[in-house]
């Protein structure tokens, strides 16, 4: 099991810095292909699989793992470098990405939802960072960062030619129908602390995320715009 140990040994400080990171990430990529791999021997798969996990969990393990999110097309990846980040922002105790690394990283997911790079996403790497970015949302707004929601709405209520299309707005009520469920009653995770007053912060901005949804889809409709009728991050 060399490679599942060189995974854990390599994952074994606080954070990660430049070749190292590199170093980091060639072993984990090699590590997911080869418990993907249908010929890997099932002792071999669970020692490979609990070493990830092991990575997955590390903390301050993020920082190696934002120019995966922000280069790669390597599905397996790319879901395990947002499978990474995701962790951390559940482990209501982990302070060690700090602001500037969620900073980075709410950048990071936008480009990839909302810029050129979106195209060349794997569909489940779509959905995992619309699922991620919500939960970013959660963790940082409205104290942190307060600005994801009207830069949202300024997008989508940017008047003629660069009114977005219907497959950008689809993404931008992808993202707003995944942090409504993040909001959800009863929604367990670290966070239910300040659950209420995220709620009611939300609550308040629904007027006119759906007053600028709406106006945006009546806008590319009147122009003839394509893109289809259906509202999802695909």
């Amino acid at each position: 099991a060399e490679r599942a140990a060189s995974v854990s040994q390599r994952g074994g400080g606080r954070g990660c810095v430049h070749m190292a990171d590199a170093n980091l990430v060639a072993e984990v990529s090699s590590a997911l292909h080869e418990v993907l791999a249908p010929t890997t021997p099932p002792e071999r798969r669970q020692a490979l699989q609990q070493a990830l996990q092991q990575e997955r969990s590390r903390e301050g393990a993020g920082a190696c793992y934002l120019a995966v999110l922000a280069e790669s097309s390597d599905e397996a990846l790319l879901w395990f470098a947002l499978a990474v980040h995701e962790a951390a922002l559940l482990r209501a105790a982990d302070t060690s990405g700090g602001t500037a690394e969620r900073q980075q990283l709410r950048a990071v997911l936008l480009g990839m939802l909302f810029g050129p790079r979106y195209e060349t996403l794997p569909p489940s790497a779509r959905g995992k960072a619309v699922s991620l970015l919500a939960r970013l949302v959660v963790a940082t707004w409205p104290a942190e960062d307060p600005t994801l929601l009207p830069s949202l709405l300024e997008l989508l209520a940017a008047p003629g030619a660069a009114r977005p299309c219907t497959q950008v707005i689809a993404r931008a009520a992808a993202v707003l129908a995944a942090l409504a469920d993040e909001l959800a009653p009863g929604r367990q995770r670290g966070l239910a602390a300040h659950q209420a007053a995220l709620q009611q912060a939300f609550a308040a901005t629904l007027p006119s995320v759906f007053g600028t949804l709406a106006a945006a889809l009546r806008a590319e409709a009147a122009a003839g715009g394509g893109g289809g009728g259906r509202l999802g991050p695909a």
